[in-house]
């Protein structure tokens, strides 16, 4: 019999206004094996709710990093994944909550043994409500193999709350790079499409919701960290295998033009690119 059981991972930071309600909302699916809370150095009274949800509910277990410090949320992922005993891993930020339905498909879908990952749809709540036709999400049931280039391509995607895959896929994969300050998360997600299987459960209807708020808001996000994500994705593909030719050369010109000005340095830096890895070159001529 097909035992589908989940350890879902949430990072906690300043966050006590939200984590009950984020909690509440995963411990109550029969699919949740598990609840990992990470705390990580909040600055509010995070920590002692957190406390509070590990005596009240058996499924929650609650970790910190070494001397209580504050480390990130890729960071803390990463140690909510170590700790985890389940082979299905998802993810629930703190400020964030699961729908009914958010094990539906997955839970049909790993059947199949050939399914490394499932990925859905996402709602957004702001002001004091759900916006209906604001979704995260792809607009098509895709295959896996082009799940990657649609991903590069700003053509859809999946959000953190909305991704469960299986703990070894992250033995191919590696997790969260924590060198990066921001875009940790599409990073990896990335490279999951790129060695996995990766499936459509539930995309034309959320299974999580994301709650918009001030403290939630990316503020840092600048040229400085887009291009370093750029300079990251770059690095982790050029030499890999198979790897999907549309994808990758979106993301040698994406990583061109983020250390380049006008045409002319673009094209000295892309020349310089190719000449350094000449079996790029393939993919333009084709």
């Amino acid at each position: 019999m097909f035992d589908f059981k989940v350890s879902v991972i949430t990072p906690v930071y300043n966050a006590a206004e939200f984590i009950r309600n984020a909690v509440e909302s995963a411990v109550s699916l029969e699919e949740v094996g598990e609840i990992i809370l990470v705390e990580d150095g909040s600055p509010d009274n995070a920590l002692e709710i957190c406390k509070e949800l590990e005596q009240e509910f058996e499924k929650v277990k609650l970790f910190q990093h070494p001397n209580g410090e504050n480390r990130g949320a890729g960071a803390s992922r990463n140690l909510g994944i170590e700790k985890a005993i389940f082979e299905y891993i998802a993810f629930l930020d703190a400020d964030d909550w699961y729908l009914p339905n958010r094990f539906q498909a997955e839970k049909e879908l790993f059947k199949n043994p050939e399914v490394d990952g499932v990925y859905g749809a996402t709602g957004f709540y702001e002001q004091g409500q759900i916006l209906e036709n604001k979704l995260t999400t792809f607009d098509y049931k895709l295959k896996p193999e082009d799940l990657l280039y649609y991903y590069v391509s700003y053509k859809g995607r999946f959000t953190t709350d909305a991704i469960t895959f299986k703990k070894s896929l992250l033995k191919k994969s590696g997790v969260f790079k924590t060198s990066l300050k921001l875009h940790q998360d599409t990073h990896l997600w990335y490279r999951l499409a790129h060695f996995g299987n990766l499936y459509p459960g539930l995309i034309d209807q959320p299974i999580a919701i994301r709650r918009v708020h001030e403290n939630n808001r990316i503020s840092s996000r600048n040229k400085k960290t887009r291009s370093l994500f750029h300079k990251e994705v770059f690095k982790d593909f050029i030499n890999k295998e198979n790897v999907d030719s549309r994808a990758l050369k979106i993301i040698i010109n994406r990583y061109v033009s983020s250390i380049s000005g006008n045409f002319f340095i673009k094209m000295f830096h892309f020349s310089k690119v190719l000449m350094k890895n000449s079996h790029l070159i393939k993919i333009y001529i084709k």
